[in-house]
């Protein structure tokens, strides 16, 4: 192949990569395109909620104290519920959400339901009250400072105050299930 052929295939290459990763996040016509942070932020918000979820019907069944049941009934509840203004504002701006818990996220559930009692009790707590609050908290607390379509970072902003409540719950949830 003569360079000037190699350097034609370059450039075009290049060019189908660049185009490729600049797409649009929705191909459906007339739905409003929000920007690639944005959409991340909504995708991280489902992806973490499904995994609150997840673990907290597990812990409907296997933990041992009745404040820990409670605590993740309130988790369900107060997580749907948010899911659903969600996915509204995702229909909005074209962008589809993921319904089930992160790849990376899944051995931590099933580690989980192999506990039963006081052992997840503690488990659920520290590691899907806490650590994930802590992290549910950061993620919304950017998007509301940086998100840039303006529903986006008023969903965030109307989110942070559930967040810190549910963050505060799990801290004393945790070091009840220590004792």
């Amino acid at each position: 192949m003569r360079p000037v052929h190699k350097m034609i295939l370059a450039a075009m290459a290049l060019l189908l990569a660049t185009a490729t990763y600049a797409a649009p996040l929705s191909d459906k016509p007339g739905t409003a395109m929000a920007p690639n942070k944005d959409a991340l932020f909504l995708r991280d918000a489902a992806e973490a909620s499904a995994l609150e979820i997840a673990a907290s019907k597990l812990a409907q069944t296997r933990a041992g104290g009745e404040q820990v049941k409670a605590f993740a009934a309130q988790m369900i509840r107060d997580h749907q519920a948010a899911d659903e203004k969600m996915l509204q504002l995702a229909r909005k701006l074209g962008i589809q959400l993921p319904a089930s818990p992160p790849e990376l996220k899944k051995q931590q559930l099933e580690d989980l339901g192999k506990l039963s009692g006081g052992a997840f009790d503690s488990a659920y707590a520290r590691q899907f009250g806490v650590e994930a609050h802590q992290e549910a908290v950061a993620l919304f607390r950017k998007a509301a400072d940086d998100a840039k379509d303006d529903s986006v970072k008023a969903f965030a902003r109307q989110t942070l105050p559930t967040l810190n409540h549910h963050l505060e719950m799990a801290r004393q949830l945790a070091s009840q299930a220590k004792q």
